[in-house]
């Protein structure tokens, strides 16, 4: 009787997975840059990633203070 038995589920790659090859293949760095604010915070973040040609990764990540608005 066929169809008894689940299939595995797919492995999942990690998201960066394009960029990292893409950095591997053509033997330069991609960079990924922008800001992100996380989950039930309101506080923005300045990111940025190096996916560099021999597989490796650097990731930096600045708070971005904004300017208060004065009161009134």
């Amino acid at each position: 009787m066929a169809g008894r038995h689940r299939r595995p589920p797919e492995p999942q790659l990690p998201a960066d997975t394009d960029a990292r090859l893409r950095a591997i293949a053509d033997q330069r760095p991609v960079v990924e840059e922008g800001i992100v604010t996380f989950p039930a915070s309101t506080v923005p973040y300045a990111y940025r990633t190096v996916h560099r040609p021999d597989g490796g990764t650097d990731q930096h990540l600045v708070h971005l203070d904004l300017p208060r608005r004065p009161p009134g």
